[in-house]
């Protein structure tokens, strides 16, 4: 159990992360602004002082947090209610545009599989979709996380947009439906 002024520190260090503030920032975050808690749970491990962080001290920090600025399902995936960025890079004009692989892959809740696999990727919080080059960049599909294929390349025939992201990670413009799949994984 995290000391108070433990638990201020680690909520300070989460809404960082979790509204994009920090480019640096290896992490997938699907249009809603959500992440897997695993992946995030691993960078913490790497800043001084949180080495031995466990998930129940996040699940401390989200119930302790008295503005309820981080929302979390309980499962894998957890996201600051407001604040993160428009955008992976706050500019397109400083994304350069790329050819994207054949395929590519975005993570979601399971609430929202049907909803993609209707309507399509659609950037509602941000600028642009952010999707990953590898599963395991998004991590592994579990508790409520569901992970979605991109047909990349077929949607680039179309004229859809694919810029560099950080890392291991592409932004492009809305993904019609025709071009999400749902795989087993």
């Amino acid at each position: 159990m995290l000391a108070p002024h433990e638990e201020v520190q680690l909520r300070k260090h989460l809404l960082g992360i979790l509204r994009q503030k920090n480019e640096h920032v290896q992490l997938y975050f699907d249009t809603y602004g959500f992440t897997p808690t695993g992946p995030l749970l691993a960078y913490l491990r790497s800043i001084k002082g949180w080495e031995n962080i466990r998930r129940s001290d996040l699940w401390q920090v989200v119930e302790n947090d008295p503005q309820r600025q981080i929302d979390w399902d309980g499962g894998v995936l957890i996201r600051a209610t407001y604040g993160f960025a428009s955008s992976p890079v706050q500019a397109a004009g400083r994304l350069a545009e790329v050819e994207p692989p054949a395929l590519l892959y975005y993570g979601t809740h399971e609430k929202l599989v049907r909803q993609v696999l209707t309507g399509g990727l659609l950037p509602i919080a941000s600028d642009f979709v952010q999707l990953a080059l590898t599963i395991e960049e998004i991590g592994m599909p579990e508790d409520t996380l569901s992970v979605l294929t991109v047909q990349a390349a077929e949607a680039r025939a179309t004229g859809i947009r694919f810029f560099k992201g950080s890392g291991a990670f592409l932004y492009s413009d809305a993904i019609p439906a025709a071009f999400v799949t749902e795989e087993a994984y």
